[in-house]
């Protein structure tokens, strides 16, 4: 079941919404418009923090004698 994210076009409220089907229609909690907007999404995944590759590299990591980064 796929989370995403809405942004309300009437009241500007930001809200997520689990989405069952494509024709479900979907209204703001704070308004009850449905004049919505799905706005693009952010995701991370375990392992693919900040600062490192696809592949999961990283940078190295710091240490006593300095950073693998710089």
């Amino acid at each position: 079941m796929p989370i995403y994210e809405y942004r309300c076009r009437r009241c500007d409220n930001s809200f997520e919404e689990i989405v069952l089907s494509r024709d479900e229609t979907i209204a703001c909690p704070s308004c009850a418009s449905s004049d919505i907007e799905r706005e693009l999404s952010v995701f991370s995944s375990p392992g693919n923090r900040l600062g490192e590759g696809a592949a999961g590299g990283g940078c190295g990591g710091c240490g006593p004698s300095g950073c693998g980064c710089h």
